[in-house]
């Protein structure tokens, strides 16, 4: 995509009730709560995109890498002075020796990929013996429609499926959790009228501002959340997303 893109991308993650009070805020709370020395660890951020969570990791002092396979993403990151952080990297072959890692992070990124066990072998490989890897994906298959397709989806994730996929990779779970749980709901109904309606929905984009009183009443929502899981430990009983935090064991 064109760096501009990546502009306007930016500033609606930064600024949005998901990403950026959302995803963001509870994955650097969920981090700090099951790494306490994460002042002095490193980070991998992989899928990096424009840097919104970069954002969080360099306000709070940490240690951090990001790989992405985008070169207007990586080179908007350098513009904003992330030059000595941003590197390309596909999750598939991360450019990295094994154990370069303490903690890594996959926001919304596994279910793009075709080849998922590989992914998650890479994340394991790059890991110290004992890291921390926290990654979220999109839940339900039968929630699958027109936006996962324009998101370039491969796949949405059952409970069952994925942990076996951690399984697999030598993770276990320390604690994992459904997501928008307060608006799944909404989600679902949205999901299914496009179904049953295709002409009278539109595509969703990320590159699409809400207004703003209702961007606060979201906000609010998901700050809620964020709280309940990574203060709270509470396991959301469903939601349109999953987050796990896993460690590694071999």
């Amino acid at each position: 995509m064109d760096k501009s893109v990546f502009e306007r991308i930016h500033q609606l993650q930064k600024n949005g009730f998901w990403f950026g009070a959302g995803r963001n805020k509870m994955t650097l709370a969920l981090l700090k709560k099951h790494d306490p020395e994460i002042k002095s660890h490193s980070i991998l951020d992989i899928g990096s995109s424009e840097g919104a969570f970069l954002d969080y990791l360099s306000h709070h002092h940490l240690k951090f890498t990001g790989i992405d396979i985008d070169e207007n993403a990586l080179e908007f990151c350098r513009e904003r002075g992330y030059g000595d952080h941003v590197h390309y990297g596909d999750i598939k072959d991360i450019p990295f020796q094994s154990g370069s890692f303490d903690d890594a992070t996959a926001l919304d990124i596994v279910e793009h990929v075709d080849d998922d066990l590989q992914a998650m072998k890479e994340i394991s490989r790059i890991l110290v013996s004992g890291g921390l890897a926290l990654v979220i994906v999109p839940a339900y298959q039968w929630l699958w429609s027109k936006n996962d397709v324009a998101y370039h989806h491969q796949r949405r994730y059952s409970r069952k499926a994925f942990r076996l996929l951690t399984l697999q990779c030598g993770f276990k779970t320390e604690q994992w959790s459904y997501f928008n749980f307060f608006l799944f709901p909404v989600f679902v109904f949205a999901t299914l009228f496009s179904k049953l309606f295709p002409g009278k929905v539109k595509t969703s984009t990320v590159l699409k501002p809400i207004p703003g009183p209702l961007n606060f009443l979201l906000r609010q929502i998901i700050y809620l959340e964020s709280w309940m899981i990574s203060r709270l430990g509470i396991r959301l009983p469903f939601g349109s997303s999953m987050i796990y935090i896993l460690r590694k064991t071999k």
